[in-house]
């Protein structure tokens, strides 16, 4: 009897992974464009002032068998295709095997005053979606404002920066990667502010783990700075504050930890030390990362330091590392699956309600 059990509930589930892995199929078809027509190569340079003038040269190639024709426009803004000179018209032909290299410009907004936003998406649409095959190489190059010499925060880390006729700029480089947006945020209040954030221990091996977070903040520049707030932020639920206490709030889901400085006189360096104790301990490993603590002076955003990578080890059993390696090399080729993921997880939870009424219907016959 009990193995008549194991067995429907394994059947079940195969039929359950089964619908999943058609359905995930039927989605990602309808989301992404998935012809022959993909993506050798990105080159995008972006020269920021008032507004931030955006160049970009994309090589696409007919790899299927047939004679494709696609209609083809940049996600972010409305920018005119030219090819050899000529302007692209939509519907564009690609023969098989045939390349073309695409040229488009336009003008993006920089938002903000004293604290400056660029958004920057690269993203090219075929028939109106995005492809379904990444891109093999994309670079991106941003030329910051003359006298802008650091950005506050990037939303990917940038693999060069240096200076480019007395400009800074920083270059984004990537293989085999889909095209996701960057985000830059940078000030006007020409600020040279350091910090650096550091959290000890760095791998948490057992539940109430207290880390100490050592932040230090450093004024590189010729004039003193006042009325500084540092900030660190926690989710509630799997953090507590330890020490001191006052320094600490809490609202909804959030902890807060702040602290006020007078003042930094220029080459002045200081060093503050609060400790929390990580709650959300379980039997598993994985890394996560504890936020970069924010720099505000006279309210206004100054600076972001680093990220800190922490580990957890559990006592629970561990994935072999062929699987590990596996899995992470799949999830690294997924970048667009959230509203696949969404419709398929209420398509089961549907399921699985109906299959639990049943089972209930059965145990208990009116």
């Amino acid at each position: 009897m009990e193995m008549r059990k194991i067995t429907k509930a394994i059947t079940m589930v195969a039929v359950l992974l089964g619908i999943l892995l058609y359905l995930q199929g039927v989605l990602a078809t309808g989301l992404f464009y998935t012809g022959g027509v993909e993506i050798d190569s990105i080159g995008i340079r972006v020269e920021v002032d008032e507004k931030a003038s955006l160049k970009a040269i994309y090589l696409l190639t007919n790899y299927g068998n047939e004679t494709e024709q696609v209609n083809l426009r940049f996600a972010q803004c409305s920018a005119s295709m030219r090819a050899n000179g000529e302007e692209l018209h939509n519907p564009i032909m690609f023969k098989p095997g045939e390349s073309k290299l695409i040229n488009l410009d336009c003008e993006l907004d920089v938002a903000g005053k004293t604290t400056k936003k660029l958004f920057i998406d690269p993203t090219l649409l075929f028939n109106g979606k995005p492809n379904s095959k990444p891109a093999k190489a994309l670079l991106i190059k941003v030329l910051l404002p003359r006298g802008v010499n650091k950005l506050i925060s990037a939303s990917k880390g940038s693999n060069e920066e240096g200076f480019e006729d007395g400009r800074k700029f920083y270059r984004w480089s990537r293989t085999h990667t889909y095209p996701t947006p960057l985000s830059l945020i940078w000030s006007t209040l020409k600020l040279d502010i350091d910090i650096q954030k550091k959290a000890s221990p760095q791998k948490i091996t057992a539940p109430d783990q207290v880390i100490r977070v050592e932040i230090t903040i450093k004024n590189n520049g010729n004039t003193s700075l006042n009325n500084i707030m540092l900030s660190d932020q926690y989710v509630a639920s799997d953090f507590e504050a330890v020490e001191p206490l006052e320094e600490f709030s809490r609202s909804e889901s959030i902890l807060s930890w702040r602290k006020r400085i007078d003042s930094l006189k220029p080459d002045e360096a200081k060093t503050l030390v609060y400790s929390v104790k990580y709650i959300g301990f379980s039997r598993r490993n994985y890394n996560f990362y504890l936020k970069p603590c924010v720099v505000v002076v006279d309210g206004h955003l100054a600076s972001i330091s680093n990220r800190v990578k922490i580990s957890q080890e559990g006592e629970g059993a561990l994935v072999s590392p062929v699987l590990r390696t596996s899995v992470e090399a799949r999830a690294t080729r997924i970048r667009y699956p959230s509203l696949p993921t969404i419709a398929i997880v209420i398509f089961l939870l549907a399921i699985l309600g109906g299959i639990g009424y049943f089972i209930r219907r059965r145990r208990h016959p009116k």
